[in-house]
């Protein structure tokens, strides 16, 4: 990703080598390649949810902002920081921006 407005139109891609479990405490992700489970609160889980319904960075950013009160800036501070730590992890990948 390398510049905002790019940022802000990324979609990721799931990997196939994930399940995701989600529940009203938050998100439980499996690696399965690497037997690694991962934890996530509530806002962490919906912008897993959000992301599995193909919404790129911008528009997960404005229904979290929508959805938690938050600031625009906030919410895709938030969006970008938990996406990247997936990223690392490769369980997500970054799409081509339009």
């Amino acid at each position: 990703m390398t510049n905002d407005r790019q940022t802000a139109r990324t979609r990721f891609q799931i990997s196939d080598a994930v399940r995701a479990s989600i529940s009203n405490d938050g998100l439980v992700l499996l690696d399965l390649r690497g037997g690694v489970v991962l934890a996530s609160n509530s806002i962490g889980a919906r912008i897993w949810q959000l992301a599995e319904s193909r919404l790129d960075c911008r528009e997960i950013a404005s229904r979290l902002a929508r959805d938690y009160g938050l600031s625009i800036d906030r919410a895709e501070h938030d969006v970008t920081a938990f996406m990247a730590a997936l990223e690392a992890r490769g369980l997500v990948s970054t799409e081509p921006a339009c």
